[in-house]
């Protein structure tokens, strides 16, 4: 009886988890994408984000060294959410499957060059099941990929609305940025992607690593 209450328990619990989940994906695509179908999204959430932002820029009084800030902001919680989102067993097993037909193949290769027929078959026949093991764990790699994404989104898509309409204060004028040289904010490097999205990726990048071995992520995901 106890064990009957324990197990209806924990399914409303996991129901309540998934609904949980669907929620935050939901809005986390729907911030995602709305951004650039749904006028005035864009600059109402980085109005309602500068209440919190706009102290941090006026007390920092370098918007680089505010962004550096908020790449290490965000690199702590996108590892965290990461770490504890993802299915990092099954990760690991779709990166054995990979392991091993890399492997299949070299040894595919190596029975071609000695037109060791049968030996061929036999790699041919154990690739062939292994890739089959590996497309089962195609859709749930996809989601498991997915939701952190969404997660994420949620907190750094308003983060980038707020530092693209701040940095309009700075348009008229140019910064030093460290390793780049004197530029204006709003200047494109490539793709037409503005300076400031550079100096934040040079910051978040190494920051992010060190983060995600500090907790334990292991590298190549």
């Amino acid at each position: 009886m106890v064990k009957a209450k324990e197990r209806v328990l924990q399914r409303k619990k996991e129901q309540v988890k998934r609904v949980l989940e669907g929620a935050a994906m939901g809005l986390g695509f729907f911030m995602l994408f709305g951004i650039l179908i749904i006028p005035g999204l864009r600059e109402g959430m980085g109005d309602a984000l500068d209440v919190v932002l706009g102290p941090l820029a006026a007390f920092v009084d370098n918007f680089l060294i505010a962004i550096l800030i908020l790449s290490v902001i965000t690199g702590i919680y996108t590892s965290v959410i990461q770490k504890y989102t993802m299915n990092w067993e099954l990760i690991e097993k779709s990166k054995e499957y990979q392991k091993q037909i890399r492997e299949l193949q070299k040894e595919l290769l190596e029975a071609k060059r000695e037109n060791n027929k049968h030996k061929m078959k036999r790699i041919e026949k154990k690739r062939a099941e292994v890739m089959r093991k590996q497309t089962q764990f195609s859709g749930e790699m996809f989601k498991q990929q997915m939701k952190p994404m969404a997660y994420i989104g949620i907190i750094t898509i308003p983060i980038f609305m707020w530092i693209w309409g701040y940095v309009g204060i700075y348009a008229g004028g140019a910064v030093i940025f460290p390793l780049i040289g004197e530029k204006a904010f709003t200047d494109s490097f490539i793709f037409g992607l503005p300076y400031w999205v550079l100096w934040y990726m040079i910051c978040s990048i190494p920051i992010a690593q060190v983060i995600r071995k500090a907790i334990g992520i292991k590298s190549g995901m």
